[in-house]
């Protein structure tokens, strides 16, 4: 597939590791499939990871699939099994995802390539723009972001069922993906349809939209450094950068040092209000915010920073 092959030859190297995510679905089987086309002709060290949630009773089944597919082609696959956290209040979709996307980011390879395809772009954009995220949720995901590559990215689904048809491929079906009681399923099956049958390229310019984003971030990004003047971008930080600034920009870094901390920013009612009491507050104040997964307080005129997870 041309998109995988561009995609490795502008990231990867000869002799580089490379893991794909395979869940056994149509998206990661394609491109597993791809890129073991690839692999030798651009000598890199290709083997797959495979997590097992251990939410459906057909877990272990795809398991097993997945093994299977990589004994075919002869590649090594490991299989991680994983404790969901049921109780921690994000949901069961996320916090899968997150439990995962943390063990693929352990993962020694060079390079972690995931499946997500453009229709997963586009639904990715309507469900962050929908919980009222900024530009960096409606940036949604990028071809390259740290070691994690997405060759897929401006692919749609129709071209992945047409490439294992063509490639008389098997693929594994979730049938929790039938499930429209979780909001990207039902993004997916009733809203997204609907809408392309009104605005037949809404996928298209949804994605094209994201790219958009994903530049404005990138500057954002830049101008949070410069904000910085000159101080690392770590905790504590001097509460003078905050109090210096304008509002916008003032929330503009605390937002990019989360990111970069690996932590989501709190919705836009609770940063506003930390931002104004972290430029406002009195020598003797020490405003502090506590969420599920981290905290951030002031004191001796630096905010610090303690992630709980």
């Amino acid at each position: 597939m041309r998109a995988v092959a561009s995609c490795l030859l502008r990231y990867a190297r000869p002799r580089q590791a490379v893991v794909v995510g395979f869940s056994g679905g149509l998206d990661s089987t394609v491109l597993l499939h791809a890129v073991h086309a690839l692999a030798k002709g651009m000598e890199l060290e290709l083997s797959a990871l495979h997590v097992n949630h251990g939410l459906s009773a057909n877990a272990d089944s795809w398991a097993a699939s997945c093994a299977h597919f990589c004994r075919e082609l002869g590649l090594l696959l490991t299989v991680r099994r994983i404790d969901v956290p049921l109780d921690s209040g994000e949901g069961i979709e996320a916090a899968a995802r997150r439990v995962r996307h943390k063990l693929l980011a352990d993962h020694p390879a060079d390079w972690i390539l995931l499946a997500h395809h453009a229709d997963d772009q586009a639904e990715t954009v309507l469900h962050n723009l929908l919980r009222g995220a900024g530009v960096r949720g409606a940036a949604a995901m990028q071809e390259a972001r740290g070691r994690i590559l997405r060759p897929l990215l401006g692919v749609a689904r129709d071209a992945l069922l047409a490439y294992v048809r063509s490639c008389k491929l098997v693929w594994i079906e979730d049938e929790s993906n039938a499930d429209h009681r979780y909001t990207r399923n039902f993004l997916r099956h009733r809203v997204l349809p609907l809408v392309a049958s009104r605005f037949p390229r809404a996928g298209e310019q949804l994605a094209a939209a994201s790219a958009r984003f994903s530049e404005a971030d990138s500057l954002l990004d830049d101008l949070a450094t410069l904000d910085l003047r000159g101080s690392p971008p770590e905790f504590p930080l001097p509460l003078k950068l905050f109090r210096e600034l304008p509002a916008a920009r003032a929330r503009n870094l605390l937002r990019a040092m989360l990111t970069w901390h690996c932590a989501q920013a709190p919705d836009e009612r609770r940063l506003n209000e930390f931002v104004r009491q972290l430029q406002t507050a009195a020598p003797d104040r020490h405003p502090r915010l506590d969420l599920a997964r981290y905290a951030l307080w002031c004191e001796r005129g630096r905010l610090w920073y303690k992630s709980l997870a």
